[in-house]
């Protein structure tokens, strides 16, 4: 055997682990006190289906005591849809959800000047709401979530209005050079409309589950972003005139330029990336963060984890197995065993972080460019 696997383990066994591993992610232990007087809990669900799907591979389900086995199975899902009505899944919070929708359309359409504003509002409750349930999340903590290049740039963002509207309130909007937001401006033009586009196409989670607050802020902190830049591009006059005393986009009428320089939009999108880059790499490897989720110190013994990353949890929905495969010569037994325990390796991280690089600079140097060339291409014929 090796690391505890038989090493006659059949692919359909491997395929179990690996579903079971995604369970883990899949938010189905209880956050609430809503249903502890039940006679069980949907951890307790999660960890029958656990043990019956391990007796699925040792004994053959579908022999004596399939009906049986797949009547449990049954119940405790019945236990899983009790969670999700506590979490929020009703018809209020289904329609608050709604309409919320419709409403950030109508502002897009009817006032694209103040999209801004509320972008600022709703993440102002989106985001702590979130990081609420983050903070309570089972069986891992998901606090340091937050250091991930999405977040970091939302963090950003929303900082940078809020100081535009406090010195914009205590009139220090003078202080703030134009070449500094005209930086700031090329950065995020090329972050939002690369990194944050792609992120909405490729990523699993960013969905729209309009009664689910975990699953509407991810894809809030996505889709709103790319929205508010295209405010900025489009109706940049429009802002100016509601907000004299807080935007000043003179730049964008000098024109801006894609690539080439380092003033360029991709030369300060990439700065901006490489900036969290390092600040992420330094947590991971210089300040432990690649330690906190593996349940085994360095001598063997249990480390009792309590948080969770964004590295370990993308690694277990599969990108492990990906990696051992082509680049580690590891077998798929051995990454189903790095993901049960997390115990993951720097040569992991730097992979992983060598591709996030790859991916993100791929986002900005391309679907960035796409988006400013389109904008550019549109203007000029409507000023034509």
């Amino acid at each position: 055997t090796a690391d505890g696997v038989p090493a006659a383990e059949s692919e359909e066994a491997l395929d179990f682990r690996s579903s079971m591993i995604m369970t883990q992610d899949w938010n189905l232990d209880v956050d609430s006190d809503e249903l502890d007087d039940s006679p069980a809990t949907v951890t307790d669900a999660r960890q029958t289906f656990q043990n019956l799907v391990r007796s699925a591979i040792k004994y053959d389900t579908f022999k004596k005591g399939e009906a049986d086995t797949v009547r449990r199975i049954i119940e405790h899902i019945e236990l899983v849809s009790l969670k999700k009505s506590a979490e929020g899944f009703n018809r209020v919070n289904f329609s608050v959800g709604v309409l919320n929708c419709f409403f950030i359309c109508w502002v897009l359409g009817a006032y694209p000047e103040h999209i801004w504003l509320l972008y600022l509002i709703e993440a102002v409750y989106f985001i702590p709401r979130k990081f609420y349930n983050m903070w309570r999340a089972k069986p891992l903590n998901q606090a340091f979530y937050y250091l991930d290049f999405c977040w970091f740039t939302n963090f950003f963002a929303m900082a940078y209005f809020a100081i535009i509207v406090i010195s914009g309130i205590f009139g220090f909007n003078d202080d703030i050079q134009n070449g500094v937001r005209e930086v700031i401006f090329k950065a995020a033009l090329g972050v939002f409309c690369g990194v944050l586009v792609c992120a909405n196409l490729a990523l699993p989670f960013v969905a729209c589950l309009f009664h689910d607050v975990n699953t509407m802020t991810g894809l809030f902190i996505h889709l709103m972003p790319p929205v508010v830049m295209y405010t900025f591009v489009w109706y940049n006059d429009r802002i100016v005139e509601a907000w004299p005393n807080l935007f000043n986009l003179s730049y964008l009428e000098d024109g801006l330029t894609y690539y080439g320089g380092t003033d360029s939009i991709a030369s300060c999108s990439t700065a901006f990336y490489f900036t969290w880059w390092v600040i992420y790499v330094c947590f991971m490897l210089g300040g432990g963060g690649i330690d906190l989720p593996k349940k085994f110190k360095p001598d063997g013994s249990p480390a009792n984890p309590r948080y969770d990353t964004v590295f370990h949890s993308t690694m277990r929905d599969g990108v492990c197995i990906l990696i051992g495969k082509f680049f580690r010569g590891r077998s798929k037994a051995d990454s189903l065993t790095l993901m049960e325990t997390n115990m993951f390796d720097k040569i992991d991280f730097c992979l992983y972080m060598v591709f996030h690089m790859i991916a993100s600079l791929s986002a900005i140097f391309i679907s960035g460019y796409l988006c400013f060339k389109s904008i550019r291409r549109t203007r000029t014929l409507h000023r034509l």
